[in-house]
Formats: structure tokens, C-alpha cells, sequence
């Protein structure tokens, strides 16, 4: 456990300091954040050596896929707010934002449904869970820090 929290801590240290304004400064930063993940994940999976051979592959290319997604609905999301703001949408643009925030959950759900699948054929069932349950709580520690660090910063700059 103690060894979770020194890789989590390590982790969100260096991240914080490649951290601007919400946004990764170096690609230097992004590879330390995706190494610490791949940590974090591998040790709180407990995958030996075979294990992660098969089990990364395809977690990186489902990741990928996530990252495609969010990309493309977030770049039609921009096109429809145009600037404007999401108070300032037309009806006929909210209706299309509905539209593709329906689209977007469901090539989510597709995406999950398809690599799920597939780590079922790597891991065991109660590991497949995991694997949703650990990489959420990774994301949520790194949004509860972002959110810490954020506060701090509005403080100090109130002063």
C-alpha cells in the first residue's frame, strides 16, 4: 500500500510541475504522467511480466481510441459553440450539441463494450473490473490534485 501512495505521490509531483494552466508543457511531461499510469496500473493490477506483455498493447491502443473520440466530439462541440459560449447557443445548435453528446456516449460505449472483450482474453474477469475501477481512480486523484493545486494558486494570487 505504502508503495501505491510513494508512485501516486511521485506521480502527481511530476506532473504538477509540467502542469500550465490545465495544460501539459512538454511531451517530456506527458511521458512522465503516462509512465506513472502505466505504474500505477501495473502494480495495483498486480500483472507479472507475461501479463503486461499482453495486457498493455492493448490497453495503449484502447486509450488511443479514447483520445480519438474525445478529440472529434470535442473539435464538433467547438464548431457548434462557435465562440459564442454554451449560454449563448442557438436552438438549432443546442439540438446538434444533444446530437453529438448522444453520438459520443455511444462510441464510448461501443469502444468499452469492443476492449473489454478483448482483456477479458488477457486478464481474469475480476482484473477486467479493475482495470475500469483503477484507471478511474487515477483520473479522479489527478483532478482532485489539479483542483488542490488550483485553489492554492487562486489564494495566492487573491492576496
Amino acid at each position: 500500500m505504502k508503495r501505491i501512495y510513494l508512485l501516486l505521490f511521485l506521480f502527481i509531483s511530476t506532473f504538477a510541475f509540467a502542469q500550465e494552466n490545465g495544460r501539459i508543457r512538454s511531451e517530456e511531461g506527458w511521458e512522465k504522467l503516462q509512465q506513472a499510469r502505466i505504474a500505477f496500473l501495473t502494480n495495483r493490477l498486480q500483472l507479472d511480466s507475461k501479463k503486461a506483455q499482453q495486457f498493455w498493447p492493448i490497453f495503449n491502443e484502447f486509450d488511443e481510441a479514447k483520445r480519438a473520440l474525445f478529440k472529434k466530439y470535442s473539435e464538433q462541440k467547438r464548431t457548434l459553440v462557435n465562440g459564442r459560449g454554451y449560454d449563448n447557443l442557438t436552438d438549432e445548435n443546442a439540438l446538434q450539441m444533444i446530437d453529438v453528446y448522444l453520438a459520443q456516449k455511444q462510441d464510448e460505449l461501443d469502444l468499452e463494450k469492443k476492449y473489454l472483450t478483448k482483456f477479458k482474453g488477457v486478464l481474469e474477469p475480476k482484473a477486467v473490473w479493475m482495470v475500469i475501477r483503477i484507471d478511474s481512480d487515477f483520473r479522479r486523484s489527478l483532478m482532485r490534485r489539479f483542483g488542490d493545486e488550483r485553489q492554492r494558486n487562486d489564494r495566492r494570487e487573491e492576496k
